[in-house]
C-alpha cells in the first residue's frame, strides 16, 4: 500500500515526464490528443496495409501507415515532428508484431517508414509552410514531394532491410518497385482527405447547401455503388474486361470537379481499396492466376489516374476560390459604395458615360440613377465653366490619376457649390472606367474664409492696440515739426514786417515749413497705414527698408523706454512678396517684446539687435534683445494664443505675428541665447512657399 507521501514524491517526475512531450503553443492536453489520434489512426492503417499484403510478397500492395504519418507530420509544426514519430511506434510494434513478423524486420520498417514520412514532409515544407492542397502549384509540390519523391528514395532503404532481413522470397527490384508503388498510391489517396478533413473549418461546414450535401451523397452513392458491381465478383459478368476499371472515372471526374482535391482524394481512396482488394484476391475483372500483374497493374492506374485528377481537382478549386474571393470583393466594393459619405461616379473612361452613380451622387446633383447612367457630364451639364469641364474630361481620358481638382458645379435646380474632385482608376466588367469621388468644400471654403477674415480683424486689432501704445511717441513725433512750423510761422511774420521785407530769409523759412509738414505728414500717413483694414497684398518688398522705417518710427517710444537698437542689415537683399503694413506690424511686436523683456535690465544693459541675412531663395529678420530670456522649454508655447509672461499682457501679440508669417509662407520661431536673452527669427521665402525653409534655422 502507497503512503501519501509516495504519491506526492511520484507527482514531480509526472509532471517531469509531460514536459518533456511539451510543444511551444500547444497545451498539454492538445499533444497527448494529437498523439494518441496518430497512434490510433497508424495502427489502423497497418492492420488495413497488412489484409492488403499477398502471401507471396514481403511488401503491402496498399500501404497507408507511411501516408498517415506523412499527414500527421504536414498538419503539426515541425517541433513537434519527433512527437508525432515516437506516438507512432507502439502503434507499429503492437500491428506488426501481432502478425508474427520479426522484431528485426518490424524496427526496421518503422525506420524507412519515418524516413519516408520526413523526406516527404520536409520536401513539401520546403516550399511551402501550410498544409492545404487548395492550389495547383500545392499539388504539383505534393506529387512531387510526397508521392514521388518520399517514396521513391525510403524504397531503397526499404528494399535493402528486407534482404537484410531475409524476409520473403522477392528479389530487390521487385520489392523496391512493389513498396514504391504501394505507398505512392496510399499516399496519393489517403493525403489528401485527411488533410482536407483537418483544415475543414467546422462553421463553414455548417454553412455547406442542401444542395451541396445531396450531391455528394449522390456522388458517394453513385461510386460505391459501380466500385461493389465491378471489384467484388458477385455481380459482374464473367467475361468481364479490365476495362470496367475505367467505369468509375465519370465519379472521380464528378468528385474532382465538385469537391475539388479532397473530394477527389476521397474517391480515388474508396476505388484503391476495392480495386486493391479485387486485385490480389483475384476477383473480376482480374485475371486470378496473376495477382502480381493485377497488383501492378491496378497501382500503375490508379497513380496516373490520381494525379490529373487532383490537379484538376486543385485548379477547379483555386479558380472557385478566386470567383467568390473577386464576389466578396465586389460585394465589398458595392456596399462601401452605395454607402460613401461622398458622392461618388463611376464612368467609362473613353467616352465619360456615367456607368453608375451612388446615393450621396442623387442627392447631391438632384438626378436619379436611372437618368445619369449612360449620360455624360455634359450631357447633364454638371460643372459651371465649360473650361473646367473640358480639362476634367480630359484628364479622365488620360492615363493620369486625379488628385485634389477643385471645381465649382451646379445641380439640377440650378444650386452652385465649390467642390473636390478626384479620381482613379478601377475595371468593371472588364472595361477601363474611372471611379469619381466628389466633395462638397462649399461651407469648408466659407469657414476658411470667415476665419480668414477673423484672423484679418484680430491682426488690425493687435495693430490698434500697438497704436495706442505708441500713441505719446506719435504725439511727440508730431510735435516737433508743429512746434517748429509754428516758430518759423511767427519768424517769417516778423521779417514781413521790416521795411523792405527780407525775402531771402522768408523764402528758407517757407522751405523749413514744407519740410516740417512732410514730416508731420508722414507720421501722419504711417498712423493711416497701420490703422487701415484690408487683405493682404503681396509686393515686392525690401526688408532693410521696413527695418529702417519700423526703427525710425519707434525712435521716440526707443528713447522714452531708454533701449538702444543696434542695426546690422545685409547688402543687397533680394526682395520677397510681402505685405509691407503687415511685417512692419510683426517687426513693431518683436521689438516691443524686447523692450518689455528689459524693462528690469539696467539702462546700459538695454540693447537691442536688428540683423538680416539672406540666401539664394530667402531672407531672415533675427531680432535679439538681452533680457530675462525665455523660460526653458517654452520656446514653442510663446507663440500660442493667451500665452504671456507679462503681468497685463493677452499672450495673443506673437500668435498673431505667426499666423501673419504662415500667411506669407514664412517661417516665426524663437531661441535662447548663449548668454543671456532671446533672438526671434523671422524668415521670408522669394516664392512665398514655406518648403525647405527650415534649413535656415
Amino acid at each position: 500500500m502507497r503512503t501519501t507521501g509516495q504519491i506526492e514524491a511520484r507527482q514531480p517526475s509526472y509532471r517531469l515526464m509531460l514536459s518533456v512531450f511539451a510543444v511551444p503553443g500547444w497545451s498539454r492536453g492538445r499533444t497527448l490528443r494529437a498523439m494518441a489520434i496518430v497512434a490510433v489512426a497508424y495502427y489502423i492503417g497497418v492492420r488495413i496495409g497488412l489484409a492488403l499484403t499477398m502471401t507471396t510478397q514481403p511488401v503491402s500492395t496498399l500501404w497507408p501507415p507511411n501516408a498517415i504519418l506523412l499527414a500527421a507530420l504536414l498538419l503539426t509544426p515541425t517541433r513537434a515532428w519527433w512527437i508525432m514519430l515516437l506516438a507512432a511506434l507502439p502503434a507499429h510494434l503492437a500491428g506488426e508484431l501481432s502478425h508474427g513478423i520479426p522484431v528485426t524486420m518490424v524496427l526496421s520498417w518503422y525506420i524507412s517508414n519515418s524516413t519516408e514520412a520526413l523526406i516527404a514532409a520536409g520536401a513539401i515544407r520546403l516550399f511551402d509552410r501550410q498544409a492545404r492542397l487548395d492550389t495547383f502549384r500545392r499539388v504539383v509540390l505534393f506529387v512531387l514531394g510526397g508521392v514521388l519523391l518520399g517514396p521513391f528514395l525510403s524504397s531503397f532503404l526499404d528494399a535493402a532491410f528486407v534482404m537484410w532481413n531475409h524476409f520473403g522470397s522477392a528479389g530487390y527490384w521487385e520489392v523496391w518497385r512493389t513498396r514504391f508503388l504501394s505507398n505512392a498510391l496510399a499516399t496519393i489517396a489517403l493525403v489528401p482527405v485527411i488533410v482536407h478533413t483537418a483544415t475543414a473549418r467546422l462553421d463553414r461546414m455548417r454553412e455547406i447547401p442542401l444542395r451541396r450535401s445531396v450531391e455528394a451523397v449522390l456522388l458517394s452513392v453513385g461510386l460505391l455503388g459501380v466500385c461493389i458491381v465491378i471489384f467484388t465478383g458477385t455481380i459482374a459478368p464473367q467475361n468481364a474486361s479490365v476495362a470496367l476499371l475505367y467505369a468509375p472515372l465519370p465519379f472521380l471526374l464528378w468528385a474532382a470537379v465538385s469537391f475539388g482535391p479532397g473530394g477527389a482524394g476521397a474517391s480515388v481512396l474508396v476505388m484503391a481499396l476495392f480495386a486493391v482488394w479485387a486485385a490480389i484476391h483475384g476477383h473480376r475483372p482480374f485475371d486470378a492466376t496473376s495477382a502480381h500483374a493485377n497488383a501492378l497493374s491496378v497501382q500503375l492506374f490508379l497513380i496516373v489516374t490520381s494525379i490529373p485528377l487532383l490537379t484538376i481537382g486543385a485548379a477547379v478549386a483555386e479558380r472557385r476560390h478566386g470567383e467568390q474571393a473577386l464576389r466578396r470583393s465586389e460585394e465589398r466594393f458595392a456596399v462601401a459604395f452605395r454607402s460613401s459619405p461622398d458622392a461618388l461616379v463611376i464612368v467609362h473612361r473613353s467616352d465619360g458615360a456615367i456607368v453608375d452613380v451612388n446615393v450621396q451622387w442623387e442627392k447631391m446633383f438632384g438626378h436619379t440613377r436611372a437618368e445619369a447612367i449612360g449620360q455624360s457630364t455634359e450631357d447633364l451639364h454638371l460643372f459651371l465653366h465649360h473650361v473646367e469641364a473640358s480639362r476634367f474630361k480630359a484628364r479622365l481620358a488620360s492615363d493620369e490619376q486625379l488628385q485634389e481638382m477643385e471645381v465649382l458645379l451646379r445641380s439640377r435646380r440650378g444650386a452652385v457649390f465649390r467642390a473636390v474632385v478626384t479620381a482613379q482608376s478601377v475595371v468593371m466588367m472588364d472595361e477601363p472606367c474611372v471611379l469619381v469621388v466628389i466633395r462638397d468644400i462649399t461651407e469648408r471654403r466659407r469657414a476658411e474664409l470667415e476665419l480668414q477674415t477673423q484672423r484679418t480683424e484680430l491682426a488690425h486689432l493687435s495693430r490698434v492696440a500697438l497704436l495706442g501704445e505708441l500713441s505719446a511717441a506719435f504725439a511727440h513725433e508730431l510735435n516737433q515739426p508743429l512746434a517748429a512750423i509754428m516758430a518759423n510761422a511767427r519768424a517769417g511774420q516778423r521779417l514781413m514786417a521790416r521795411k523792405p521785407p527780407d525775402s531771402a530769409e522768408v523764402r528758407n523759412i517757407l522751405e523749413d515749413i514744407v519740410a516740417d509738414d512732410r514730416r508731420a505728414g508722414e507720421v501722419i500717413r504711417r498712423m493711416q497705414a497701420l490703422l487701415k483694414r484690408g487683405e493682404l497684398q503681396l509686393q515686392p518688398l525690401d526688408v532693410n527698408e521696413v527695418v529702417r522705417e519700423v526703427v525710425e518710427l519707434l525712435h521716440s517710444e526707443l528713447i522714452r523706454r531708454e533701449v538702444l537698437v543696434h542695426t546690422a542689415l545685409a547688402p543687397a537683399l533680394a526682395h520677397v512678396p510681402a505685405d509691407r503694413i503687415q511685417v512692419q506690424q510683426v517687426l513693431m511686436n518683436l521689438l516691443f517684446n524686447a523692450c518689455d523683456a528689459m524693462a528690469e535690465q539696467p539702462r546700459e544693459a538695454r540693447s537691442v539687435s536688428i540683423v538680416t541675412s539672406g540666401t539664394l531663395g530667402a531672407v531672415r529678420i533675427s531680432v535679439a534683445d538681452q533680457g530675462v530670456g525665455i523660460p526653458e522649454g517654452k520656446e514653442e508655447q510663446v507663440f500660442e494664443p493667451f500665452f504671456t509672461s507679462k503681468r497685463h499682457g493677452l499672450g495673443l501679440g506673437l500668435s498673431i505675428c505667426r499666423t501673419i508669417v504662415s500667411a506669407h509662407g514664412g517661417r516665426l520661431w524663437a531661441v535662447n541665447n548663449a548668454d543671456r536673452g532671446a533672438t526671434f527669427h523671422l524668415v521670408l521665402r522669394r516664392n512665398g512657399s514655406s518648403h525647405d525653409v527650415w534649413t535656415l534655422g
